[in-house]
């Protein structure tokens, strides 16, 4: 297998997306891995996925990655079938995931650090979307294989005071941490964005991009801050905009070594997310208007 860039591990979900209006889409390919890639290669043509699904994932979905550009790596142990989730907005644009099939089976079934490819062990960066309890692990092995990069995001379920130990012990271990605003306020019962990043900071991360939906990103490194604003797009469907954010953010901060431009990179990413449903076509088109969106967000 060809060495990559930029890789996420995850299992991937067919979405099944109930909009507020009563509108739905079904059959939607999905999952926070699926997602965080195809943000990342909205910047470069080197990005993987190690992923696991069921043998009956539909090969239109499994067609979707070859066309994009996006290598697709299956782990050894597979839930069976494919995990399904339904995706339901509220017109805040908060959302609820309900497992349609084992929610168990999902999380046990995660591909482990033996389905990393050799090849991409040196990867510039990876992002891990893992259980609080398992990201040392992993952040452990990928730094000793040399990887610079590794942005951390848990599941929304791992945002409970019960587990800030948790917390506490991977942030160190990562370059960059990516929350989003309500689960962070949940997980440390502080609703300021300020202080929520200041807290995060305090546990041992250098960079936090906290994710606040239609009111962008707040990144903050130990000496400094940045509000980065949402890109000003027609929002279809929002689904998988924070974990393509994240995507962006992973490639915009290894090429550039600036919290800043990650954050750029990665409204720039979500914005191609939400602009219809499931995921964005990656065409010969996509990187000028990428730079274009970039631009036109570092004049905002």
């Amino acid at each position: 297998m060809l060495p990559i860039d930029f890789a996420a591990i995850a299992g991937l979900i067919i979405d099944d997306i109930v909009l507020p209006t009563g509108e739905t889409r079904m059959g939607v390919p999905g999952g926070s891995g699926t997602h965080s890639v195809w943000g990342m290669r909205i910047w470069s043509d080197s990005v993987g996925l190690i992923a696991s699904y069921g043998v009956d994932c539909p090969q239109e979905i499994l067609a979707s990655f070859d066309q994009a550009g996006i290598a697709l790596h299956r782990a050894r142990a597979n839930p069976e079938p494919t995990p399904r989730c339904w995706q339901v907005f509220e017109f805040n644009q908060h959302r609820t995931e309900i497992f349609r099939t084992s929610e168990a089976d999902f999380y046990r079934l995660q591909p482990t650090t033996a389905d990393i490819p050799a090849d991409w062990q040196n990867a510039a960066g990876f992002h891990l979307l893992h259980e609080t309890k398992d990201i040392p692990e992993y952040a452990r092995f990928l730094r000793a294989g040399g990887v610079g990069y590794l942005l951390a995001e848990p599941p929304p379920t791992d945002f409970t005071p019960g587990r800030l130990d948790e917390f506490a012990a991977f942030l160190p271990l990562v370059a960059i941490f990516s929350p989003n605003w309500e689960e962070s306020a949940q997980l440390l019962g502080i609703d300021n964005p300020d202080a929520i990043v200041a807290r995060f900071l305090e546990m041992g991360v250098p960079v936090v991009a906290l994710r606040m939906g239609e009111a962008g990103s707040l990144v903050a490194a130990r000496e400094r801050r940045w509000r980065i604003p949402a890109v000003a797009v027609p929002a279809v469907d929002v689904t998988g905009a924070g974990n393509s954010y994240c995507g962006g953010f992973l490639v915009g901060y290894a090429q550039t070594g600036d919290p800043r431009m990650g954050g750029l990179y990665g409204a720039v990413s979500a914005s191609f997310t939400i602009e219809q449903f499931g995921l964005p076509t990656i065409d010969q088109t996509t990187t000028a208007r990428a730079k274009q969106r970039l631009v036109d967000l570092q004049q905002v």
